[in-house]
């Protein structure tokens, strides 16, 4: 009699922090965590003080609170960290985080300047730990889609991109958006996602940009800019983001023979996508059905966390290249809309 197979036991289950226990972040990164099949959230740490704050966001999810980042951090119980916190200290958290053997994965912005991410890189490299940007928007299937009909030569050669993501923020609101010391500002909040557009379906950085940003009396950010960009050979970008209008969610890929329209890019879970495409033979519109980005960005994650493997969907390469376009954006606004170099790289467009 043939003995029956040895079951193959299930991998243990990749288990999370999160440092930054905001309401954003409980509303829809954390239910993604503890929704998704093999994961568990099990901590939660705001900053110093606000312990209660943490309590309460991961009571639900029966996540235990941590007094601060660092406690979190040496929690062995914790395999992965989102790191939630301030622009200006997604660097150092992120390093201290793979220093201490867990996996990241850290939000948008991951610097706010190329060599913040090369020390992240090479942290990753020392701790041999995953990283990745939480570009959560490249995760929900339109994006997919657009990439498809794009690489299918619906609408031809690529030559021109444009992508705009504005909504209000009031002064005196208290939110950290608004707040120099703390990284804010709409070129590295709302920006970074219009500017990851253009990046993302041409594949590489462009050659130069030139922006000008207008930033509202009283205020010491950035809260609206107008973007160009030359990928070369006839190929451009322009971008708009603002948190003094909105809302304002959407992106066209403009080919030789037609356009794609992507008309809430950056949908919520909930939100069907809708993709527009018009050619000489007419006008059509597909509806792709609503999906939750969050979790499948979480569960993309956590499987390059088992396999090991290299192929992220948001790589560090792209990362770098955001954040180069990013630095050069603000250099070119200081300097009136004068263009400033990129350096260009090469192309690894979706296809």
């Amino acid at each position: 009699m043939t003995p029956a197979p040895t079951p193959t036991p299930a991998p243990a289950a990749l288990r999370w922090g999160v440092l930054g226990a905001t309401s954003y972040i409980a509303t829809h990164l954390m239910p993604a965590i503890a929704g998704t099949p093999g994961c568990e959230l099990t901590a939660v740490a705001s900053r110093p003080g606000r312990t209660e704050q943490a309590a309460t966001a991961g009571e639900p999810f029966g996540a235990a609170a941590h007094p601060d980042y660092a406690s979190l951090l040496a929690d062995p119980a914790v395999d992965a960290v989102y790191i939630a916190l301030p622009n200006t200290d997604h660097v150092e958290w992120t390093v201290r985080a793979l220093e201490a053997g867990k996996h990241v994965l850290v939000e948008k912005p991951m610097a706010m300047d190329e060599k913040g991410c090369a020390r992240i890189e090479a942290a990753a490299e020392a701790s041999s730990r995953t990283v990745m940007e939480a570009f959560m928007y490249r995760f929900h299937p339109q994006q997919a889609r657009a990439a498809e009909l794009l690489a299918s030569g619906a609408i031809g050669e690529l030559r021109v991109v444009r992508a705009s993501f504005a909504f209000g923020i009031e002064t005196g609101s208290g939110n950290i958006r608004l707040d120099p010391a703390l990284g804010g500002g709409a070129t590295w909040d709302v920006g970074c996602y219009a500017i990851d557009v253009p990046l993302f379906f041409f594949g590489q950085a462009p050659a130069d940009v030139s922006a000008r940003f207008s930033r509202r009396p009283g205020l010491g950010v950035d809260t609206s800019a107008v973007a160009t960009m030359d990928f070369g050979r006839g190929r451009s970008a322009v971008v708009d983001y603002s948190i003094d209008y909105g809302p304002r969610a959407w992106y066209e890929l403009q080919g030789t023979h037609g356009t794609i329209t992507v008309r809430n890019a950056w949908a919520m879970s909930g939100e069907d996508g809708v993709i527009t495409v018009l050619t000489a033979d007419g006008i059509r519109e597909e509806t792709v059905p609503a999906a939750n980005h969050y979790q499948l960005q979480v569960a993309h994650f956590a499987e390059a966390v088992r396999t090991g493997a290299s192929a992220l969907r948001v790589p560090l390469a792209d990362s770098r290249r955001t954040a180069r376009v990013g630095e050069a954006l603000v250099a070119s606004a200081a300097a009136g809309g004068t263009a400033v170099a990129c350096g260009g790289d090469e192309s690894t467009a979706p296809r």
